[in-house]
C-alpha cells in the first residue's frame, strides 16, 4: 500500500531535482499544441505512475530517482521529430545527467536505455513495447499505464487527434496494441490489470458494433 502523503511527497521532491525540472520547464514551454496526446501532461502522468509503480514494489530510493529522469525524458525527441525520437530522448538524459553532475555512467547508460525501450516495435507479428532492463519495466508499463485507467478513452481520443485518424482503423490499431499488451511489473498487473481487461473488451465492442 502506498499512501497518498508518501506518494505526493515523493513526486515533488524528485520533479524538484534540476534536471528534471529543467526538462519539464522546457517540455512545457516547447512542446506543440498539435501533439495532443504526447503532451506535457502525459508526460507527467508517465512519471506519476512510474513513482507509484515503484513505490508499490518497493524498489529503492535511487532506482526510483533514475526512473524519474527516464520518465521526465521519454518524450522530450518530440522537440526534434515525431518518428525516432527516442534516441533523441537519450541524447536529451546524458547531456542533462552529465550537465547537472552526480550520476555515473552506468546509470547515464541506464537511463539511456530505459528511454530507447519506449519504442514500439513490431514483434511476433504485433506492436509492443519491450523491456530490455529491470527499471525499464517501470517506465514501460506507465508509458502505457492509460491502458488500466478509467481516462483509456479520453486518453485515446486525444492520440487519435494527434495522428489525425479516423475512429474505424484508429481503433483497430489500437486493438492491436493493447490486444498484445501485457504489463512487466507486479505492481501494475495488481493495479492495473482488471481495468485493462474492461478496456480492451469494450473497445471490442465497438469495434464489433460498427462492422
Amino acid at each position: 500500500m502506498v499512501t497518498k502523503e508518501v506518494f505526493e511527497s515523493t513526486v515533488k521532491r524528485l520533479s524538484s531535482q534540476p534536471v528534471v525540472r529543467e526538462v519539464l520547464d522546457k517540455l512545457k514551454a516547447e512542446l506543440s499544441p498539435a501533439l495532443t496526446y504526447h503532451s506535457f501532461e502525459h508526460t507527467i502522468d508517465v512519471l506519476q505512475d512510474s513513482v507509484y509503480f515503484a513505490l508499490y514494489d518497493n524498489l529503492p530510493a535511487r532506482s526510483i530517482e533514475l526512473l524519474v529522469i527516464a520518465a521526465a525524458m521519454h518524450d522530450v525527441g518530440f522537440l526534434e521529430a515525431r518518428s525516432g525520437n527516442e534516441p533523441i530522448g537519450a541524447r536529451f538524459a546524458r547531456e542533462g545527467m552529465l550537465r547537472h553532475g552526480g550520476y555515473t555512467e552506468d546509470e547515464i547508460r541506464l537511463v539511456e536505455q530505459m528511454i530507447l525501450d519506449t519504442a514500439v516495435v513490431m514483434s511476433n507479428g504485433a506492436p509492443r513495447q519491450i523491456p530490455s532492463t529491470e527499471l525499464s519495466k517501470y517506465l514501460l508499463d506507465a508509458d502505457l499505464g492509460n491502458f488500466g485507467r478509467d481516462d483509456f478513452f479520453i486518453k485515446g481520443e486525444l492520440q487519435r487527434a494527434e495522428l489525425g485518424d479516423e475512429v474505424a482503423p484508429f481503433r483497430v490499431k489500437t486493438l492491436a496494441l493493447i490486444g498484445a499488451h501485457v504489463w512487466h511489473t507486479n505492481a501494475a498487473r495488481t493495479l492495473r490489470q482488471a481495468k485493462r481487461d474492461e478496456n480492451l473488451a469494450a473497445l471490442k465492442a465497438m469495434i464489433s458494433a460498427a462492422q
